[in-house]
């Protein structure tokens, strides 16, 4: 039963793979057609688009809770949060450890900012044990304000105008946004047999909820930003390794809890918030640290990071199960 299980929750976390790295293609191609700069690129639409599997894991997540499985809380808090963890430290380290990764100080002070406040502001609103729907929208409208804000000089919408008067009927940008579609309907259901499993997984081995979302869903549903991230590496893209890696960490808590807890609402355990809150806040706040004057991280750095992650998953195994 737990084998077949296990081998349907693989199944349905290649499915979210596949979907996302659909859309995260096109939405580069789009991005490339548009000619926005390759750190928003990272901080916003691969952000996003690496970011769908922890999104749709949180939207049924949140259906499920409103059904009335109030464990489905515990997948999506710690999915985000293992997934962010895992990005913010081992990701980070190993993708600095193949080739010195390296952000300019505008992304240092304004990105690093939004993802320490966003952890905070996760912290804050689940202090009390509970994410409400209230809570879950006014962080989905910090987010939408980021975006704004950060996009405002870019004049996207000006771009996309511009591009579609050149090219007309012959841009490649509607052909794009139909491969995203394919890709969101993949994810979908593919999201929704993770929940399904993970669900049933934590039941059998005898763990909690977030525990299979931290250590198990949450590195998986990471995996889209660690490719996305070795590319833009293997291809002298630095901006967009350091820009996806940052920007996930902003848009997790933000958008992917926000918009499950607009759902229903979500249960937040102790574990989560005097363990892997405060873990992930502290991590993040060495790995801009690490980056230093030079405002790059190099081999020996990346070894801190990934030290960090191996340290982590000990403690989460032995005493947070």
């Amino acid at each position: 039963m737990a084998d077949l299980t296990f081998l349907y929750l693989f199944l349905g976390l290649v499915g979210v793979w596949l979907g996302a790295n659909l859309i995260v293609e096109s939405a580069k191609r789009v991005a490339a057609l548009l000619k926005v700069s390759q750190i928003l690129v990272g901080l916003t639409v691969i952000a996003i688009g690496t970011s769908l599997p922890e999104i749709m894991t949180n939207v049924f997540s949140g259906i499920r809770v409103a059904l009335g499985n109030a464990e489905a809380s515990g997948i999506a808090i710690g999915t985000n949060i293992g997934s962010d963890i895992f990005q913010i430290t081992m990701l980070l380290g190993l993708v600095a450890f193949l080739g010195t990764l390296k952000i300019t100080q505008k992304t240092r002070i304004r990105d690093g900012f939004m993802v320490l406040f966003s952890i905070m502001l996760l912290f804050l609103t689940g202090i009390d044990g509970y994410i409400s729907v209230v809570e879950g929208l006014l962080m989905l409208v910090i987010y939408i304000g980021y975006l704004f804000y950060i996009s405002k000089d870019e004049h996207v919408l000006g771009k996309m105008k511009d591009e579609m008067k050149v090219n007309g009927t012959h841009s490649s940008i509607p052909v794009y946004f139909i491969y995203m579609l394919v890709g969101f309907v993949i994810i979908t259901y593919a999201s929704h047999v993770v929940v399904d499993k993970a669900l049933i997984l934590a039941d059998v081995w005898g763990v909690s909820e977030s525990f299979i979302g931290v250590l198990i869903i949450g590195v998986s549903t990471a995996l889209p930003e660690f490719s996305t991230a070795i590319v833009g590496i293997m291809r002298g893209a630095k901006d967009v390794s350091a820009g996806t890696l940052i920007g996930s960490n902003i848009t997790d808590p933000l958008m992917s809890t926000g918009i499950g807890a607009m759902i229903a609402g979500f249960a937040v355990d102790n574990s989560i918030l005097f363990f892997d809150l405060p873990f992930w806040f502290v991590s993040s706040i060495i790995a801009l640290l690490l980056f230093g004057k030079k405002l790059e991280i190099n081999k020996p750095k990346s070894l801190v990071l990934i030290a960090l992650y191996i340290i982590f998953v000990i403690i989460k195994i032995v005493y947070f199960r």
